[in-house]
């Protein structure tokens, strides 16, 4: 496990099958210096093991909404990355998750990216979901 920004954020890289999962700390507002940097560190990570499969864990957050800067990090850092298939594990806050998956999925359509997202129900349902043929994809709210 690697643990970055005083333990804010938790990523574990498995090379077989490819995914990348990585969870916040509860206490950290997107809204914060730390979360962009988080950000920052997750895409240099995504980068840095050609990652294809991205399973996040956002939790429910201490507060804030995805700000410019991130929504910018991400617009300018996803185009150039490997990543195929994006799963939104279910949190205990549904604006939140449903939110993150617009942000996601908008940039996604808008930049006509190669990538599906889907919001899941565990950690169980988003491994089955990347075990799927790629051409098999469609990406809708839903739990697979």
């Amino acid at each position: 496990m690697t643990e970055g920004e005083d333990s804010m954020m938790d990523m574990v890289y498995e090379a077989v099958p490819n995914i990348l999962s990585v969870r916040w700390s509860d206490e950290l507002s997107v809204e914060s210096a730390r979360f962009f940097q988080t950000i920052v560190t997750l895409f240099t990570a995504i980068h840095e093991k050609q990652v294809a499969n991205l399973m996040v864990a956002s939790g429910k957050p201490a507060g804030g909404v995805l700000t410019e800067d991130i929504i910018h990090h991400i617009v300018r850092n996803i185009p150039d990355t490997p990543l195929q298939r994006i799963a939104i594990l279910e949190s205990s806050d549904y604006l939140w998750d449903a939110n993150l998956y617009q942000v996601i999925k908008l940039l996604i359509v808008n930049h006509h990216l190669p990538i599906a997202i889907e919001v899941v129900k565990d950690e169980a349902a988003a491994r089955k979901w990347f075990h799927q043929p790629v051409n098999a994809e469609k990406s809708s709210v839903g739990k697979v």
